[in-house]
């Protein structure tokens, strides 16, 4: 086996260890996948409680915007099976420190 594709199955492994211990970066990346390349990059999934998603945005017209399609959102989001259901997105924008 050479040694790329060794590195790559021991990164694989640790990469699926950290992500059951920590359910935030596995959202992350399912958030990813579902939303798309343009909206995961303006928005960061901040919590998962009680069936309710709450995700910021990077500003307060893409919280509005998604807000309209946070149905279609959820749906494609269960269909990669999350570590718990979304039930509803809750968008919000939350200005940037500096």
């Amino acid at each position: 086996m050479s040694d790329l594709r060794q590195l790559r199955l021991i990164v694989g492994r640790e990469r699926d260890r950290i992500w059951k211990r920590s359910p935030q970066l596995e959202l992350q990346s399912l958030w990813g996948q579902a939303a798309g390349e343009q909206i995961a990059s303006q928005t960061r999934v901040r919590s998962l409680k009680n069936g309710v998603l709450t995700v910021s945005c990077s500003s307060g017209a893409w919280a509005c915007e998604l807000g309209l399609s946070s149905g279609e959102l959820a749906g494609r989001l269960n269909r990669l099976s999350p570590p718990e259901e979304v039930r509803r997105i809750r968008f919000v924008h939350q200005a940037r420190s500096r």
